[in-house]
Order: structure tokens, then C-alpha cells, then sequence
């Protein structure tokens, strides 16, 4: 077996596009070329910002990678004592949520306990390994993302993916998978990324099960396979806490805001996009004409200073726009009573805005059959939700989000900052509110069955009030509703979230 590399396709490679932006004789008299490059020059502005916008998610997820060099020679742990790091073509892990006060990675759910897995299958394959034993409805998922961020392949109990271990190979990967293995699985870029979750309840006992699932789940090299499965350790890679040479715990208590950068930026696009094309050359047949777009742009703007000018011009346009309308007030469909979805949610096809947009709200979404996210910024009114005010949302008799608890479903409401951060310190320690409060009997129904959430940053008065309350800042906030393993109502948007009423 092999896994290559296509050296083709590089930025360097497409003259016969790039003499195509220039007119055939700009030197007629009387200015009679000048319409010619006004429309070369807008057609290359117009593309770009479309380049832009197609190539947000690959150009996000490479920067990414950037954990490799990080954890290298350090084995699985937490990059920067925050969020699963490892070396090339690992897994590491984190044991618990991820921590309230961090300001890295916006919209993290307070769910599950992550595992993630930067792979680059241009080197080699990687094992992918799913769970033997798995309480019966306990949450579990191994999500697969191309660099873009399509969900290429969804593991986990609501497909009842058996146990094993699968090859995680690339486009240009030729072979059979070894002995013992439950399958091939492959990828259309050679840079993926391997998600897994496994859900917690709250107590001791609920997340010492959501570890032990997850000791279960991983990635590790080819080379590195041995017989049988293995086992993983979340809380040893979790005690690993690897920091770059400036940066240390004491300097992130201090000032969380330290990591508060975008993976992608306007000012450096170009470049970015590049190095990511170089590392995937090979691409989806829903992005490969685009690519191709992108690698004559690349050429073109290597080609004189006025053109890098303009296509760099043109790259802060759209990284401003985007990062502007991206927004959960903005982004998705209405699904009714003023929530919205992205219907199509990890399965992008040549959607590349709802991407891009998804890339910077809440990057790596599980394919919506697996998992449906409804966002708002608004009230009832179309009015910004703000924490000076007080919101309702009454739930009817049972009328709880849909979802099937035999393979592992369940739901949530989030609460997040303007800045789609979770309360760095909550007053009852909540950041969400859903299953596991129902299941540890902390919610108070109505005498007609009815519940009511209350969602405020003053503590309510009432005992009732105070045990339905998800705390809010004392500023703008948004919500998000997470149902994982949604049922057909919530797909078909005949079930409706109830509204969210100001109070006062």
C-alpha cells in the first residue's frame, strides 16, 4: 500500500490564465484598452472576494495544524492547557468540558469531552478507533471533516457504527486496509480533521462514563498500529498541558483575552491559502473547480505588484464583510418562532457562504441528521438580546426538543456572549440547560405541565424561577439549541422551539 502526494496543481502553474486578465494590446491609442482591464480588473475583484469566501474554511483549518508543531515531541495533551492538542496524526484529548473562561475557540458545547485529531493522510494513513463498550444510550460520535470542513464521514451511536478499527486514507492512498480492520475510510483532502465527543452529565459518575467511552475513541498513525484496540488515556493527555515558549498558565489566568485571534485574517489570505493548497492538492469534486480558480488567482497576484495590490485589497473587503454578517442574528433560515438553522449543516456541497459563515460561528458542526443546531440573537420583537432585560421561553406540556435517547440523543440551550464565548464565571454554574438537568431532576414544571426557562443576569426571586434560570451577561448574548440525534420533526422544521419573550 501507499500513500503519495500529487505534486501537481501548485500556484505556479496556470500562465496561459494569468495572460488572460491583461488585454492583447493595452497600448491602443485614445484609451481604448482601458475598458478591457477595467473589466479584467473587476472580474478579478469579484472572484477573489469569492475565493475568499470558499476558501475561509480551508485556510481556517490549516492554521490549525499549527498544534503540531506545538505538541511535537510532547505526545497528546491540552495545546495551551486549554483544548485537545497532539502531534501530527494523533489524538489528543481533554477529560472535562472545556474550561468556561477560555477565549480561543468560540461556541465549544458544554456537553461532551472533545478528542480531536489534525491528520495529514498525505504522510500516511491513520487508525481510526471506535468504542466495544458503550452503556446502552450513552452519546458518542467520531465525527470526519475534509479541510474545508465537510463532514465526510459521521461514527457513532445514532448510526450504531460497530466497533473496531477503520484506515483513514486520502485521495491518493492505493492499497487494502490491513487485517482486522472493520473498514477504509476516505477522505478527499489529505489534511482532515478527526472530532470525537462523548457526552457528560454533570455528576461524578456521568462524566467518569463519558471518559471511559472516550478512553475508547482515537487516532493514531499507520506505522504506530499494533493488534487488538487500545486504549486511550484522556486524563494523562488532559495533565499534559503544553504551552509555547511566551505563554504560561499563570499568564492566561491573568489575561484570557491573550488568545482571543482568528485563524483567518484578510492581511495574510493569500499566503494562507497557498500553503493550504500546496498541503492538499487534491480536492472534493465540489471544490475542485474552484481550486483551480484560486491557484490562477495565486499566480496572477505573483504576477505584477498591482495585481497583489488589488487581490489584497480584495481579500480584507470580504474578510471584513464576512466576519461582520456572520453572525448568529444573521446566519441560517428561519425555522420558526425567530430561530434559525443551517439546513444543511456540515454537508456544504458547493454551498460556500453557509461554510464560511458556519466557519466562523461554530466550526466543525456534525452533519445535521446527526446533530441540529438553532441559533437567534433576537427576541420575540427582533430586538438584539440583552442581559439588562429579562426572557422567557415556556416549553408546553410535552413539548421538549425531539430527540432519540435510545441512540444517544439529547438537547441543550447555550448561553453565549456577544462573542459567542461561554460566562467566564456563572452565579449557579451553569452555561447551559437542557437533558442533564432533566435528568437530575433540577427543572420545575408547571402544575399544566408547561416549563419555563428564564433567561436573565439577575438571580429570580422565586424558587421556581431560580431552578429554570440559565444566567446571561449583563450585555448582548446569543443562544444556540443543540438537538443531537434530532428526530424527523426538528429535520422537516414541523417542530418549533418556543419563542424568547422579553419580560422587562
Amino acid at each position: 500500500m501507499a500513500s503519495t502526494r500529487n505534486p501537481g496543481g501548485t500556484s505556479a502553474s496556470h500562465p496561459a490564465q494569468v495572460a488572460a486578465f491583461s488585454p492583447a494590446h493595452p497600448d491602443l491609442a485614445n484609451g481604448a484598452a482601458v475598458p478591457a482591464r477595467v473589466a479584467s480588473h473587476h472580474y478579478a475583484e469579484a472572484l477573489a472576494r469569492v475565493i475568499y469566501i470558499w476558501g475561509h474554511p480551508l485556510v481556517n483549518t490549516f492554521r490549525r495544524t499549527s498544534t503540531w508543531e506545538l505538541m511535537k515531541g510532547h505526545g497528546p495533551g491540552m495545546a495551551m492547557g486549554l483544548f485537545p492538542g497532539s502531534p501530527k496524526n494523533h489524538m489528543g484529548y481533554v477529560d472535562d468540558y472545556l474550561p468556561a473562561a477560555q477565549r480561543k475557540i468560540v461556541t465549544p458545547n458544554n456537553d461532551t469531552i472533545y478528542g480531536a485529531c489534525f491528520a495529514d493522510l498525505g504522510e500516511e494513513p491513520i487508525v481510526v478507533q471506535t468504542p466495544h463498550d458503550v452503556p446502552p444510550g450513552h452519546y458518542w460520535t467520531i465525527q470526519i471533516v475534509d479541510a474545508f470542513t465537510t463532514v465526510t464521514h459521521q461514527l457513532g451511536s445514532a448510526s450504531a457504527t460497530p466497533a473496531g478499527k477503520y484506515l483513514l486514507v486520502g485521495p491518493g492512498w492505493q492499497g487494502e486496509a490491513p487485517v482486522g480492520f472493520a473498514g477504509v475510510l476516505r477522505s478527499p483532502t489529505d489534511v482532515a480533521v478527526v472530532m470525537a465527543r462523548s457526552f457528560a452529565a454533570r455528576t461524578p459518575e456521568g462524566k467518569a462514563q463519558a471518559r471511559a467511552v472516550l478512553n475508547q475513541l482515537g487516532a493514531t498513525p499507520l506505522s504506530e498500529d499494533r493488534p487488538g484496540l487500545r486504549k486511550f488515556d484522556c486524563e494523562a493527555s488532559a495533565r499534559n498541558k503544553v504551552y509555547p515558549p511566551d505563554l504560561n498558565a499563570e499568564i492566561l489566568a491573568a489575561d484570557p483575552d491573550i488568545l482571543r485571534t482568528r485563524p483567518v485574517h484578510g492581511e495574510t489570505f493569500w499566503d494562507d491559502l497557498k500553503r493550504a493548497l500546496d498541503a492538499n492538492p487534491q480536492v472534493s469534486p465540489d471544490d475542485a473547480p474552484m481550486a483551480e480558480q484560486a491557484r490562477t488567482l495565486l499566480a496572477l497576484r505573483d504576477s505584477t505588484p498591482a495585481w497583489k495590490a488589488l487581490l489584497d485589497r480584495a481579500a480584507l473587503v470580504a474578510d471584513n464583510e464576512l466576519f461582520a454578517g456572520a453572525r448568529y442574528e444573521q446566519v441560517g433560515t428561519p425555522v420558526g418562532n425567530g430561530w434559525q438553522r443551517q439546513t444543511n449543516g456540515g454537508r456544504w456541497g458547493s454551498d460556500w457562504l453557509s461554510r464560511a459563515q458556519a466557519a466562523v460561528i461554530y466550526i466543525y458542526v456534525n452533519d445535521f441528521t446527526e446533530a441540529a443546531y438553532l441559533i437567534r440573537g433576537t427576541d420575540a420583537q427582533g430586538a438584539l438580546l440583552n442581559g439588562r432585560y429579562r426572557y422567557t421561553m415556556r416549553f408546553e406540556k410535552d413539548a421538549l426538543p425531539p430527540v432519540d435517547r435510545a441512540r444517544g440523543g439529547f438537547w441543550s440551550l447555550t448561553m453565549y456572549d456577544k462573542d459567542y464565548y461561554m460566562l467566564a464565571e456563572s452565579p449557579n454554574g451553569r452555561h447551559n440547560i437542557g437533558t442533564v438537568n432533566l435528568d437530575a431532576n433540577e427543572l420545575q414544571f408547571a402544575d399544566d405541565g408547561s416549563l419555563t426557562l428564564v433567561l436573565a443576569s439577575d438571580e429570580p426571586t422565586s424558587a421556581a424561577e431560580k431552578a429554570n434560570w440559565l444566567p446571561a451577561p449583563r450585555d448582548a448574548f446569543a443562544l444556540i439549541v443543540r438537538a443531537y440525534v434530532p428526530e424527523a420533526s426538528i429535520l422537516d422544521s414541523s417542530y418549533a422551539l418556543p419563542d424568547v419573550v422579553r419580560q422587562r
